[in-house]
């Protein structure tokens, strides 16, 4: 479901947005039928933290002190924001 802007809605005409705020649909023919088996393998392409917990592992890493020091200014959870960092780093690089 992609979120819907004030100023997208502001184009549409006040029936097309009455049409989708109408529309409901029970219909599920073109969707495949998922087995337990392949439901319990499902892994989110981005998961969300606070539903999906990652293995930690302990590193040692060097990080030039302005860049420490940048991380700790917000208070506790300097480790947490740099992780948050790096991730999203990595799946913008996908």
């Amino acid at each position: 479901m992609t979120k819907t802007t004030k100023s997208k809605l502001a184009d549409m005409s006040d029936e097309r947005i009455a049409e989708l705020q109408n529309f409901k649909t029970k219909n599920y023919n073109d969707c495949p039928i998922q087995t337990q088996e392949q439901l319990k393998e499902f892994k989110p392409k981005y998961p969300d933290a606070r539903l999906y917990k990652p293995i930690k592992r302990t590193v040692q890493i060097r990080l030039d002190a302005d860049v420490l020091e940048w991380l700790k200014q917000a208070g506790a959870g300097y480790q947490t924001r740099a992780n948050a960092i790096l991730r999203q780093a990595m799946l913008q690089a996908d």
